[in-house]
């Protein structure tokens, strides 16, 4: 049985400097009614940590979450297309400017599902943070803010662990059999 291979390309520090970058890119364009939306799972953890960011420079966020999900935590495929939860977001986002957050940019899809319920939901404005983008999504779809940009070949899977649904926080290329 041949077994994956991964790589590590970033440890704790690295993301965490990473989120420091995408902090200080975000205030340059916050404005009063700003609130970030992390994507359930990972998105969430990292829109919190970005809010705390935003919050020591003198800019309170409020932060919401946004039920979304595609993959499972193994990264296999849950459902044909994103599927949003019944009660997929808890905050209000009527004329509001959203910045939603995820971990990985790569096909496009489940930002695209996002971006157009929020739309739907009476969002003033929507921008996209994404920790790594791997480029070249299917989708009309692209991150504002972008923490790594990697070209990543199709045969491997950008991971992002993101605690507290992993214990080490990285960014990893994992290549599967």
């Amino acid at each position: 049985m041949t077994t994956a291979t991964a790589v590590r390309l970033t440890d704790a520090a690295e993301v965490e400097r990473l989120l420091d970058v995408l902090a200080r890119a975000i205030a340059a364009d916050l404005s009063p009614d700003t609130a970030l939306v992390g994507i359930v799972r990972r998105g969430a953890p990292l829109a919190q940590r970005l809010a705390e960011r935003l919050r020591r420079q003198g800019h309170p966020v409020e932060v919401g979450e946004l039920a979304l999900k595609l993959y499972d935590d193994t990264l296999e495929r849950l459902y044909e297309h994103p599927h949003l939860d019944a009660s997929a977001l808890d905050l209000d986002v009527k004329g509001r400017h959203l910045i939603l957050v995820d971990d990985v940019l790569y096909t496009g899809e489940s930002l695209l599902r996002a971006v157009c319920h929020l739309h739907a939901a009476g969002a003033r404005r929507l921008q996209i943070a994404v920790l790594c983008s791997r480029g070249r999504p299917l989708m009309p779809i692209h991150a504002d803010f972008v923490g790594l940009r990697l070209e990543v070949d199709e045969g491997w899977i950008v991971e992002c662990h993101v605690p507290p649904y992993e214990e080490d926080f990285g960014i990893h290329l994992v290549q599967r059999p």
